[in-house]
């Protein structure tokens, strides 16, 4: 019987054996997880994120409530906190105490602002680059572009730079549509991005008019609050710059197809191979006090702007080296190195010249209260906080412009009293967008028109990378945005979807438009998965559990790939996780195994029952 009994447990425990190493490389592909449970660096433990948002900015506000609810479908839980601007600013701009944001960012024909945002230079307090991204390749685009010698060049590796940023933690849903509601009765107004009276927009103010009758032409427009500055080297808010852009002139400006062209200046040559530029400026602009301006005005206006790093001239700073005067109407500017964006620099940067002899003895943040430059309109009178007049310029270097007589700048806070304002006459437009709400109204009456064109504000979410800084989990993001529900709900379907970080709507030619996301939230999910994410009891939100892995994986490694998407090619990088401290899913036991694993214990208490028996 013990014979019996022995033969039968060696059967068993040899068969066991046998099934074990069958089996060897199937155990682990079932689904009890017995892992690890802490996430790689870069990565949270559930994906819930708390998402800062600004109240008053209605397109940034309403597209993160959207976005919420949509990532809310794959799995990732978004906790919206909204804050005043002086209590969220700070947070992502200066301390980076955040998660995740939803804001807007005003666009330029310029792309060097936003392709600067992504620069690890920016990355520090009071920087642009809020969301921290840091890439060695992007960075390398970033400066090439900046000293690309044409716009070829430039676009080479603006185009590499859009793919770099196309996974990280800046989001882009939109560009918003302006919609401007203006009297009927004016005419020959410039259609351009930002709106018909933009600050990039010279044209509609010089040959808008409603009337030959030129004591009729008289400009009402409406602000939701007053301006903040007279300063030219100093203002910052749009609607200060919306005025001074009446009351000086730049050296160059943009016609409406975004291109640079003679303003001031008459002409430009380019020597020393791009590194200096001569401007030759018209002999008939005068100042509103009367006086010529001369290369004298120029240079001061220039040299006292970089020298004090004012922030109307941060940016020329990146260029120039030193302006010197020629003669009385002839300058030279001298840059730093060859670069074509020193131009459209220059057009774009709201830089205006002023009267040296004003401000040669004030200091540079004087507060200006009679403004006098040699623009189209000439400062009448302001009462604070309710109304500024200018008046038309009747030496205006451009002959027989501007044809509006007056501007009446008036400040009506409430959006829907300037409406109402603009329904009776008594004003003509408001400065900003109007609501989507107030078009079918708008649009009954005969009385007005709807004008919309591509508007200043790219709206967006971004992640903070110095805590979150997984391109995947980004890119299933990505998938998990429908963005035309999110035009729709958020701005009544005014707005154009944005992939990128230069859009064709301001960059033209630079924008990559090849990069594109299709809506797909099993995909996202899909990602996410493989990222070792499964949902929690709640079926709500997604933790982590772990991702498989084989013991012939390498666990520590650095690799820089190209991943193909659907839409294009962009590199991604996996930074290395030290392998004691990276989380792994164990492996999870199938039916086999458990098979197996019963017979090696009936084979091993049958072998003991012989091997006592023997005894």
């Amino acid at each position: 019987m013990l014979m019996i009994i022995g033969r039968i447990a060696v059967m068993i425990s040899s068969l066991a054996l046998v099934i074990i190493a069958l089996a060897a490389p199937y155990i682990g592909s079932g689904s009890i997880l017995i892992a690890q449970r802490t996430p790689p660096s870069g990565l949270p433990q559930e994906l819930q994120f708390e998402m800062l948002s600004l109240p008053w900015f209605p397109q940034s506000d309403k597209a993160a409530e959207v976005v919420a609810e949509q990532l809310s479908r794959v799995g990732i839980k978004i906790n919206l906190v909204r804050l005043e601007s002086s209590v969220m600013y700070p947070r992502i701009m200066q301390t980076f105490d955040y998660e995740t944001f939803a804001l807007a960012v005003s666009q330029s024909p310029n792309p060097l602002g936003m392709l600067l945002a992504f620069h690890s230079s920016e990355d520090r307090p009071g920087g642009s680059n809020y969301w921290g991204f840091r890439n060695v390749e992007m960075d390398s685009m970033i400066d090439r572009a900046f000293a690309a010698k044409d716009r070829e060049e430039l676009r080479q590796y603006a185009m590499k730079a859009q793919e770099i940023a196309f996974k990280g933690p800046f989001i882009p849903l939109f560009i918003s549509q302006n919609i401007q509601i203006i009297r009927a009765e004016w005419k020959n107004y410039t259609l351009m991005s930002g709106g018909i009276v933009e600050v990039y927009n010279r044209w509609s103010l010089l040959y808008m008019y409603k009337s030959d009758k030129p004591e009729e032409n008289v400009f009402r427009i409406a602000f939701p609050s007053d301006i903040l500055s007279t300063n030219p080297f100093m203002a910052n808010d749009l609607r200060s710059l919306w005025v001074l852009n009446l009351l000086y002139d730049p050296l160059v400006a943009l016609d409406p197809n975004f291109n640079v062209i003679p303003w001031i200046a008459e002409r430009w040559d380019i020597k020393d191979n791009g590194k200096t530029y001569i401007f030759y400026l018209r002999n008939d602009v005068r100042f509103h006090d009367g006086s010529p301006l001369t290369a004298d005005d120029v240079v001061f206006t220039f040299t006292a702007g970089m020298g004090n790093n004012t922030v109307r001239f941060a940016a020329l700073r990146k260029f120039v080296d030193s302006v010197e005067k020629i003669d009385n109407y002839t300058v030279a500017f001298r840059l730093k190195e060859p670069s074509y964006l020193f131009l459209l620099t220059l057009a774009t940067g709201l830089v205006y010249v002023v009267p040296k002899n004003t401000w040669v003895d004030k200091p540079i943040d004087w507060g200006n209260p009679s403004p006098v430059g040699t623009g189209p309109f000439r400062w009448f009178s302001r009462k604070q906080g309710e109304s500024i007049v200018l008046e038309r310029n009747p030496d205006y270097f451009i002959k027989d412009t501007p044809r509006i007589t007056r501007i009446i700048v008036r400040v009506i806070p409430e959006a829907e009293t300037r409406f109402l304002a603009i329904k009776r006459g008594e004003i003509d437009m408001e400065r900003y967008s109007a609501s989507p709400s107030l078009v079918p109204e708008a649009q009954k009456d005969p009385n007005l028109r709807v004008i919309t064109t591509p508007d200043i504000w790219l709206v967006y979410i971004a992640f903070n990378y110095r805590r979150v800084n997984d391109t995947r989990l980004f890119e299933a993001i990505n998938y998990a945005i429908d963005r035309e529900e999110v035009i729709k709900r958020s701005v009544g379907g005014y707005g154009l979807p944005v992939y990128a970080i230069l859009n064709k709507e301001w960059h033209g030619d630079l924008a990559n438009t090849n990069i594109k996301y299709e809506y797909n939230p099993q995909k996202a999910r899909e990602i996410l998965q493989s990222m070792g994410y499964r949902y929690d009891e709640s079926r709500k939100i997604m933790v982590y559990v772990g991702v498989q892995e084989t013991p012939r994986e390498t666990q520590a490694t650095s690799i820089a790939t190209y991943t193909e998407t659907p839409a294009n090619r962009t590199q991604t990088t996996q930074v290395a996780q030290p392998t004691a401290t990276r989380a792994v899913e164990a492996p999870a036991m199938n039916l086999t195994g458990v098979i197996a694993l019963v017979i090696v214990v009936v084979g091993v208490i049958a072998l003991a029952i012989y091997l006592f028996k023997r005894r």
